[in-house]
C-alpha cells in the first residue's frame, strides 16, 4: 500500500504530472484499504489542483469522521474548496472557519478566508493573511532536500501550506502587509 502511495506522489511531480496515473494508484490503494483517510485527502487534493472536486467526492469528504483534529481540519479545508468551485461562498466560509477551529496551525485556510473577507472587512482580511504567514514553518530554498515521495511533505506544501516555496511565501507576505 505504501508503495502505491509513493508511486502516486511520484506521478504528480515534474516531469510526469500524470494525474490520471496518480488516481489509478489511489484506486489500487482503495482496493486494499477502502477507507484510507490519507488517500482520500490526496485524492481530493489531486481533484482540486488538476480536475475538480466532484459532488461525489465532496459527499465522501463530508461523511468523514476521525479523532484526529489535524486531519479533520484538512478534510474541512478540502471540502471548502468544493464549495469554492460551486460558488457557494457561505458553505465555503463555514468549512474554512471549522477547519481553523480544529487546527489553527495551517496556512491555506487562513489565506482563503482572508480572500473571502477582503471586500467586506479589510482589517479582518489582513488579520487572516497575517495568521497564514505566521503559520509557515519552512520556506523552501533552491538547495533544500525535498522528498517528493513522502506523503507528509506533500501535504505540508499543497494542503496545509506550512512548508512552501519562497515565491508563495512572498505572495502571502504581500497580502498580509505585516
Amino acid at each position: 500500500m505504501n508503495l502505491w502511495l509513493k508511486l502516486a506522489l511520484i506521478e504528480l511531480q515534474l516531469p510526469f504530472e500524470d494525474y490520471e496515473s496518480a488516481l489509478k494508484c489511489i484506486e489500487e490503494i482503495y482496493q486494499l484499504s477502502p477507507n484510507h483517510l490519507e488517500v482520500l485527502i490526496l485524492e481530493a487534493e489531486i481533484h482540486w489542483h488538476y480536475l475538480a472536486i466532484t459532488e461525489d467526492l465532496a459527499k465522501r469528504l463530508s461523511e468523514v469522521t476521525c479523532n484526529c483534529k489535524e486531519k479533520q481540519a484538512m478534510i474541512l479545508y478540502l471540502l471548502s474548496l468544493y464549495y469554492y468551485t460551486e460558488k457557494d461562498i457561505e458553505n465555503e466560509k463555514i468549512n474554512l472557519e471549522k477547519s481553523i477551529q480544529l487546527c489553527d496551525q495551517y496556512v491555506y485556510p487562513y489565506k482563503r478566508l482572508g480572500y473571502l473577507l477582503s471586500e467586506s472587512n479589510h482589517e479582518k482580511s489582513k488579520e487572516m493573511f497575517c495568521c497564514a504567514l505566521k503559520n509557515v514553518k519552512k520556506v523552501y530554498q533552491d538547495d533544500d532536500f525535498y522528498d517528493f515521495t513522502d506523503f507528509d511533505t506533500y501535504v505540508a506544501e499543497f494542503i496545509t501550506g506550512t512548508v512552501i516555496s519562497s515565491s508563495n511565501y512572498e505572495f502571502i507576505k504581500e497580502l498580509a502587509e505585516c
